[in-house]
């Protein structure tokens, strides 16, 4: 009954042993229980030992007639158990991935402040994709300019959701373009004298050749500020007009969609289905404008297929994202000596159940896929396209048998990309008696659409829209149309009228074109007339004509594609 009354008179040690107690308890139910399931290291043994620890070091307390034994033995449990699940975990992972008790933290925090203290200005550090630091300069180093103009380059492009900001050499300098959702914009114009050092300070932190100014070079480009790190895709090149410089923020990310993400109609998805489960093998043509997502559509059409179950291969001009289980063949000039479709063919041998050609343009890649030997094979050809109709034109051509070509295709999938409306600011309306007729809704039937706004209402005032950033736009998707040929078409194909087999194919399976799949989406209000409008507006730009055989016919498949 002595250690009762004791601690009954006692006022300090009840409080010490709280104290001691519950941080220990904290400690092992959330830190140490979530560590160990997530990294799955016997969570159930660990969360054993921690309570037999904690009632152990309490009864030590309890039982025992000295609290000054008892109390610091109950300590050297609490530290005990804390100190072997550390040794047991650290022993098992990477040390880039030990627990780090603070020490380490706090002198980075403290040089942090330091730095901060010293340069005054700079808010970001620059990495190269390993972690490795490029020293911010200090208040009397000449290339702190260099540095801020760095920044002023890429930081307030990340509220504004730029996916790109190029360095475009020009007479008086470097142009700065900022692409945001699609749309390109000329932010500034820098002296040529201050850009040059900007690009070279940013090759350098990306780790690249600075000697370099001709050959293409791609690093990634890493950008801390404070404990946010942005990561981007750097690419330099050169020419007699200069150095260009390409800053892609979360490339892989942008490349990262799932079929049913990009924009494709229910329908459409069925089409492609149709045209490509259960068959042998044969060509699918993917069109789609320069810069308009055509990489991401590839990437997204072959995750249709199960790549534990298939051989699936590509062959790239660039290989810009990996997807698990599919081989991605890397195709440079010079490299091996072989052309790219010597390289297309040798993968072709191997046999693959399905292969993306990132470039049906180039020479002699056509006649490789309709060739007999690769019937069991299904190729995705990506083509950059202003329409399905001229990238079909050229794949007759290029394959020099437009039969076997026409008999080769399977589908064609063209399309332009949208910007969505931003839903925050979106404004609604009601759609006139002729809009609501083309968008196909019954008479005397009222319909709700939406335009763009780019404002909102806060407590009485009118401000930007913090989403868009006053753009009315948040976001891209695309408008397909996806057409496969009847036996009528594969006639029309092989005489070279590309126009009517065009035609044909849409009739054929009444499949809607990329325009009337773009005013399903403005009726659905994820975008506007005025967008849609904006997209399909016809070319003015003159297309380099084609081959004397077959101009007429290319003539209008392109035309045919600009109004489609």
């Amino acid at each position: 009954m002595q250690p009762s009354v004791h601690y009954l008179i006692s006022i300090y040690k009840p409080l010490l042993l709280f104290a001691a107690t519950v941080p220990f308890a904290w400690v092992i139910s959330t830190v140490v229980e979530q560590d160990a399931r997530r990294r799955r290291f016997m969570p159930d043994v660990w969360a054993g030992i921690n309570i037999v620890t904690l009632v152990g070091g309490v009864a030590c307390v309890l039982l025992l007639p000295w609290f000054w034994l008892g109390f610091p033995l109950m300590l050297l449990l609490f530290c005990g158990a804390l100190f072997g699940y550390w040794k047991y975990r650290d022993g098992r992972l990477p040390p880039a991935e030990h627990f780090d008790l603070l020490a380490g933290k706090w002198a980075q925090a403290s040089a942090a402040r330091k730095a901060r203290k010293a340069l005054g200005e700079v808010t970001v550090v620059f990495q190269d994709g390993k972690g490795n630091r490029l020293q911010p300069p200090s208040k009397e180093d000449p290339m702190l300019p260099v540095h801020l103009g760095a920044e002023q380059l890429v930081v307030p492009a990340l509220p504004m959701r730029a996916s790109r900001v190029e360095l475009v050499p020009s007479p008086q300098g470097h142009i700065v373009v900022r692409v945001v959702d699609t749309i390109r914009s000329k932010v500034s114009t820098l002296p040529a004298a201050e850009s040059e050092k900007v690009i070279e300070y940013l090759k350098k932190a990306a780790g690249l050749d600075t000697k370099e100014r001709r050959k293409r070079q791609i690093a990634t480009l890493g950008m801390r500020a404070g404990e946010s790190v942005q990561t981007f895709r750097l690419t330099a090149w050169g020419a007699s007009a200069g150095q260009s410089l390409r800053i892609e923020h979360d490339r892989e990310k942008q490349l990262t969609k799932a079929l049913d993400e990009v924009g494709f109609l229910p329908m459409q998805l069925q089409a492609l289905r149709e045209a490509t489960d259960k068959i042998a093998g044969g060509v699918v043509i993917v069109a789609v404008p320069p810069g308009q997502g055509l990489t991401t559509l590839g990437l997204a059409l072959l995750q249709r297929h199960d790549p534990y179950t298939m051989d699936i291969k590509t062959v790239e001009k660039m290989v810009e994202r990996k997807l698990e289980g599919i081989t991605h063949n890397e195709w440079s000039l010079g490299v091996d000596g072989a052309d790219y479709a010597t390289t297309v063919q040798t993968v072709v041998r191997r046999g693959p159940n399905v292969l993306l050609v990132s470039d049906l343009a180039e020479q002699g890649v056509a006649p490789v896929l309709v060739n007999p030997n690769s019937a069991n094979t299904i190729f995705y050809a990506l083509v950059p396209a202003e329409s399905g109709a001229a990238a079909l034109a050229m794949y007759l051509k290029n394959a020099g048998d437009a039969g076997a070509a026409a008999k080769a295709l399977r589908a064609i999938v063209a399309g332009r990309a949208l910007r969505l409306l931003c839903n925050q600011c979106r404004q609604p309306f009601e759609a006139t008696a002729d809009q609501a007729k083309r968008l196909g809704a019954p008479a005397g039937k009222t319909l709700t659409l939406y335009k763009m706004g780019g404002q909102i209402q806060v407590k009485n005032q009118i401000v930007p829209c913090p989403a868009c950033q006053a753009t009315g736009f948040v976001g891209v998707q695309g408008a397909y149309e996806v057409l496969r040929p009847d036996a009528r078409a594969i006639e029309l194909m092989t005489t070279g009228d590309v126009v009517n087999a065009y035609q044909q194919m849409r009739r054929a399976h009444r499949a809607p074109s990329a325009q009337e799949a773009a005013l399903f989406k403005v009726r659905s209000g994820e975008t506007s007339l005025e967008e849609v409008a904006r997209v399909f507006a016809p070319r003015t730009a003159a297309a380099k004509p084609p081959a004397k055989a077959t101009t007429q016919a290319s003539t209008k498949a392109s035309t045919q594609g600009g109004k489609s």
